[in-house]
């Protein structure tokens, strides 16, 4: 045992203190430390790029990284698993997963900061591990040129600032564009997520190509009996005032009663995450937002998104389906234009946020472009647009 611990310092060291040490789950599988001791030793990773592998009996779904040590291990093969929304599996489900992993792979599920699991395998495993999974209500994709797994935060189900049922929507596009996650057809791969609320807890808006965005088009509300009370119990009422990024939170008069300024306000989440007696408006739908990255690639590098739509109103699942045609008309305009392996971010900057609204259908309004942040919401009343025969857009 102390020849191992020897030869594996790097690893060793890793297996020490408080905090739950990913090289114990390692070591606890069939995952050849030596390989991971190399790289540590070398400074650098012991996997150079990898492939999508090309299975006749499945569309994507399936890659592979390959070894700078041949010799300790060659190739890891991994199956990409289409998550559920919201990252939410029942404990019944995981053991399904490791079970197949057990019998499959090398005993590890990776939980991606995708929103996807991955189980690593063998080549020869890859159909029947695949096959299994299917039968338990699971498909792979999300590799190469496509449509990537849909994400979204836990939403309604788990949170109380959610302003729309995040998971519930990022399902139905999941499942409307299950055919682009699984058939690579794109200039480049595309990341999409749901976030219920400005907060954005899941980073789609920096992270991803498309993401929705709940927003709130109306004042937040202020319940006074509950800011009083808030008061007494210790709330910081000047701090909360000053922690406004636009000055929009003003006391009025001898009342001392908290007001809005409906100018300034720009529908954040400041003063609502700070105080219990403030809550978002009632107006409520998503932004979309197109073309955040973090990766490095391409003429702008890492971006945030534009912000193509300031608010779309979602009231229930009857309005999925007018937001799906709009995404849906943006996919296949970015599909015939852009240059390969053009991320959607670049796309963008380089044709101009102007001219692919136009040619959705939409109005360009110089402050949506301009300062999306900014007095978005008067211009956007009273527009509705129609795609493909479906009307969608600001009906206040």
């Amino acid at each position: 045992m102390k020849q191992k611990e020897k030869e594996l310092s790097f690893c060793s060291r890793l297996l020490n203190g408080p905090y739950p040490s990913h090289v114990k789950e390692l070591a606890s599988s069939r995952y050849p430390l030596e390989i991971y001791e190399a790289g540590l030793k070398e400074g650098a990773s012991a996997f150079g790029p990898g492939g999508y592998l090309s299975i006749p009996e499945l569309p994507s779904g399936t890659s592979l990284r390959l070894s700078r040590y041949p010799e300790v291990w060659a190739e890891s093969p991994f199956i990409r698993i289409l998550g559920p929304a919201g990252g939410w599996m029942s404990a019944e489900t995981l053991e399904a997963l490791a079970d197949l992993a057990e019998r499959y792979g090398q005993g590890l599920v990776h939980f991606t900061t995708g929103g996807t699991l991955e189980i690593y395998t063998t080549r020869e495993n890859i159909v029947p591990l695949v096959r299994e999974l299917n039968a338990l209500g699971y498909d792979v994709g999300s590799t190469g040129d496509d449509l990537r797994c849909i994400t979204s935060c836990c939403g309604p189900a788990r949170c109380d600032l959610a302003l729309v049922d995040a998971p519930g929507l990022a399902t139905y596009l999941g499942q409307r564009f299950i055919d682009d996650q699984q058939y690579p057809g794109f200039p480049q791969k595309c990341k999409s997520g749901v976030a219920g609320c400005p907060n954005d807890c899941i980073r789609a808006m920096m992270q991803k190509d498309h993401s929705f965005i709940g927003v709130y088009r109306d004042l937040p509300v202020i319940d006074e009996l509950l800011l009083e009370e808030w008061v007494k119990s210790g709330g910081d009422w000047q701090g909360l005032i000053e922690a406004c990024p636009e000055g929009a939170l003003v006391v009025e008069g001898k009342s001392s009663k908290l007001k809005v300024d409906p100018e300034a306000c720009v529908r954040c989440m400041t003063c609502i995450n700070l105080c219990s007696a403030i809550r978002p408006g009632k107006e409520r739908g998503v932004a979309w937002v197109a073309g955040g990255k973090y990766g490095h690639r391409g003429p702008k590098g890492p971006m945030v998104g534009y912000v193509m739509v300031p608010f779309f109103p979602i009231r229930g699942p009857e309005d999925y389906d007018a937001l799906g045609d709009l995404f849906g008309a943006f996919l296949e305009f970015w599909a015939d234009q852009a240059k390969p392996k053009e991320r959607v971010g670049d796309f963008i900057s380089r044709v101009g946020p102007s001219r692919i609204l136009r040619e959705l259908g939409l109005s360009v309004e110089p402050q949506v472009v301009e300062m999306p942040r900014k007095n978005v919401f008067r211009p956007c009343k009273g527009t509705v647009v129609e795609i493909k025969g479906a009307f969608y857009g600001c009906t206040g």
